[in-house]
């Protein structure tokens, strides 16, 4: 199983984005950013959109942090863990934004904004790179807004063989499935059918590829 360090690679870039003083006035840039420090390679790679402003780092600090592939894991992250056992494949999770908000509609608002698209434009530009060095086996987007901005930095298409989508124009994950579906976890997330079908899917996919 070989992982990717982040933190080890792309530190300098994101503290410079953090400090430039272009973005200073941004709200909630103040908190620090939140970045996923290891990724699997040839996982399937869950993507979000931002980190959230709770739990244990509630200080205005930023850090990398890494999942507990095993055991007792953030409750978010359950569903992605059942996933990788059923389809027998290492999960990955990367959020495509670092700014720490639970908020979804403020990240929103944000992006509205000339200065704060720049300053989302910077950090999507650093999850394209961490994307492209990972080569997920399959990315399963389960966030709508993730899902639009995801499509800024990726030309994607559908394949009617894999019944989803795919990257393409893309040296690096040319054919590359890509998943777009409703929250995994939450209020709003898959009912256990659609669930169940997506797994039914991915194992199909996996087989395929």
């Amino acid at each position: 199983m070989e992982k990717f360090s982040i933190k080890e690679h792309y530190e300098v870039e994101l503290e410079k984005i953090w400090n430039d003083r272009e973005f200073q006035n941004i709200e909630f840039i103040n908190r620090g950013y939140a970045m996923q420090d290891e990724i699997i390679k040839n996982s399937i790679l869950f993507i979000g959109i931002n980190p959230s402003f709770s739990g244990k780092h509630l200080k205005n600090e930023s850090h990398f942090y890494n999942n507990n592939q095993e055991g007792n894991i953030y409750s978010y992250f359950k569903k992605f863990q059942d996933i990788s056992k059923k389809t027998e494949i290492p999960w990955s999770h990367l959020d495509l934004l670092c700014l720490r908000e639970t908020n979804q509609k403020n990240i929103e608002r944000i992006n509205q904004d000339q200065n704060g698209k720049k300053f989302f434009k910077k950090q999507l530009e650093l999850s394209k790179k961490i994307i492209e060095k990972t080569k997920p086996k399959i990315i399963v987007v389960s966030n709508s807004f993730a899902r639009k901005l995801i499509c800024l930095d990726f030309q994607i298409e559908f394949d009617e063989k894999l019944g989803t989508n795919k990257i393409i124009n893309n040296s690096a994950l040319e054919n590359t499935p890509i998943f777009f579906t409703s929250m995994l976890t939450g209020q709003r997330a898959l009912d256990l059918g659609s669930y169940e079908r997506l797994i039914w899917h991915l194992k199909f996919i996996l087989k395929k590829i």
